[in-house]
């Protein structure tokens, strides 16, 4: 694999960084947030601070795709990088709590943005391979921006007084800035390129991350693909063959989603609390809990091109499931003191990451044809960030009021999830776009 392919697709995958230290910073200075001393947030105020950035993402989503069909993935990427900016600096010096919340749905925007155009970059520039390897990076960028979150609110949360939640969030302007500047380094998806007939500049940059030979064969391939399907319409995605896979991509970022992978990125200290850990040691345990979740993102790595999509998303369900129900048992038993919670909250996280974490963007990438996918993947992953804010937005007053048994809810979707692999999920591995999309229009 060229040092160049490697580069560029960890430049891309940077915006994943940033997507998931912006959704998850917010797991550490929420409590300081709704203090009194700051905004003086109730249980359903609390909820929709956390969840608001959910709308944005939705919205970055919507506009996203068609965007990047007409301006290409490559400048939608960089205005994605300049929100980072703006929204992070917004939220530090936010004095009103409608400004925050603001700030927090532009945020979204970057997030739902990048959360599309990302996997969709990697996935056109990968040669088929390395796809899997080469797209995990996305997510391992995402559960290191999360690591890197829990790990900085701890450091951070006696810095500042009152305002220690203000560095906590401000701190993301930085990595948001360097972002900004390596984007303008990357080419453009040959993919895209081809698509606007701009055949010498996707020659080039196929040649570049595949070597002469290999590239002009891509070329061709690619080329012949491009112009034997014209660019799909919207509307077109909801008949037939097409609306099958739709309703897969859909169902994948839906079940990414309700099987509570959320409730623990945004909520974590808030369960560690309610399991008898003090606040510093709360944050402490969401901390280490961060550098679990980015081992078995790496994992994925050496395993999703070798093993599959299918089997590492079946081992990774059932493994959700176990963890998330032996964590109920605990909190309906009231016999979660010491760290049987935290094992159970690990043991989740070990499942999620080496499956659901990076294999759902992978497929969401690679399932649907050329012709649609932009169309296709803003759809798919629209309904996630949806799925998202209802899981982040009703966790707060579920915990509150149903207590241990909400993580039975979390838990028994995570085993239909499991049944729906079972029986829906084709293996992608080791074939190249134009592969996947003849096998499964034809199925």
């Amino acid at each position: 694999m060229k040092i160049y392919l490697i580069l560029i697709c960890l430049a891309a995958a940077a915006g994943g960084f940033l997507f998931g230290f912006d959704t998850s910073v917010i797991s550490g200075a929420i409590e300081f947030i709704a203090g009194p001393g700051v905004f003086n947030l109730d249980e359903v105020e609390k909820g929709w601070t956390v969840s608001c950035i959910i709308i944005g993402c939705m919205i970055g989503c919507i506009f996203t795709g068609p965007l990047s069909d007409k301006y290409g993935r490559k400048r939608i990427l960089i205005l994605t990088s300049l929100l980072f900016i703006i929204s992070s600096l917004g939220c530090a010096f936010a004095r009103e709590h409608a400004v925050f919340i603001l700030s927090r749905i532009v945020a979204g925007i970057a997030v739902g943005a990048a959360s599309m155009l990302a996997p969709i970059y990697i996935a056109e520039v990968s040669p088929a391979r390395h796809r899997g390897k080469l797209g995990a990076l996305n997510l391992l960028a995402i559960f290191i921006g999360q690591s890197t979150a829990f790990i900085s609110d701890f450091l951070l949360k006696d810095f500042g007084g009152l305002n220690n939640w203000r560095w906590m969030i401000g701190i993301m302007a930085l990595p948001s800035a360097i972002l900004f500047i390596l984007l303008f380094f990357i080419p453009e998806s040959p993919r895209w390129l081809l698509e606007k007939r701009k055949r010498n500049k996707a020659f080039l940059i196929l040649t570049k991350i595949n070597g002469k030979e290999t590239g002009e064969n891509e070329l061709t391939r690619i080329e012949a693909a491009v112009t034997a399907t014209p660019k799909g319409k919207l509307g077109e995605l909801f008949k037939g063959k097409l609306l099958k896979l739709l309703l897969i991509g859909i169902a994948l970022g839906i079940f990414q989603q309700v099987t509570g992978i959320n409730i623990v990125m945004y909520y974590a200290p808030l369960i560690f609390k309610s399991a008898g850990f003090g606040t510093d040691s709360a944050l402490f345990q969401t901390a280490v809990m961060g550098l679990v979740n980015l081992t078995f993102a790496i994992t994925a790595m050496f395993f999703v091109d070798r093993s599959g999509r299918k089997p590492l998303m079946i081992i990774g369900s059932a493994g959700m499931g176990i963890s998330l129900l032996l964590l109920a048992i605990t909190f309906i038993t009231q016999n979660h003191h010491g760290y049987f919670v935290l094992f159970c909250i690990m043991g989740f996280l070990a499942s999620f990451g080496f499956s659901l974490g990076p294999v759902v963007w992978i497929l969401i990438a690679e399932i649907f044809p050329n012709n649609f996918r932009s169309h296709a993947v803003a759809v798919s992953v629209f309904l996630l960030w949806g799925a998202n804010f209802v899981v982040s937005f009703t966790f707060p007053y579920l915990l509150a009021h149903l207590k241990g048994y909400s993580f039975l809810i979390y838990s028994s979707l995570c085993f239909v999830c499991l049944g729906f692999v079972i029986k829906f999920l084709t293996e992608t591995k080791g074939k190249s776009l134009e592969q996947i999309e003849k096998e499964l229009t034809r199925s």
